[in-house]
């Protein structure tokens, strides 16, 4: 790249070396980027199954009936996949 560079007019070469750093960090981010551990469509049918069971458990509340250890062990891991399923789709779009 200094090679070319040099034969680019002065008054430019601030602006092509920019584009060839900006152009090589593209190219890096794209061959560090992990594949996605599920599908959007995966993604969605857990949600909404967690969702499901965090709804279940509210409405059991609402109704007076006590969860049992096993209830909050289970909403437990509910909130850790929402969390984790989060995370991938803002690791992605980022």
């Amino acid at each position: 790249m200094t090679a070319d560079l040099h034969e680019v007019e002065p008054a430019r070469r601030s602006g092509v070396a920019l584009d060839a750093i900006a152009s090589s960090r593209k190219q890096w981010q794209r061959e560090q980027r992990r594949p996605s551990a599920l599908t959007a469509r995966e993604a969605l049918a857990a949600l909404s199954f967690e969702a499901l069971l965090v709804w279940t458990a509210a409405a059991n509340i609402r109704n007076n009936v006590e969860l049992t250890a096993e209830d909050f062990e289970r909403l437990t891991i509910a909130c850790s996949r929402i969390t984790v399923i989060t995370e991938e789709v803002a690791h992605v779009a980022g």
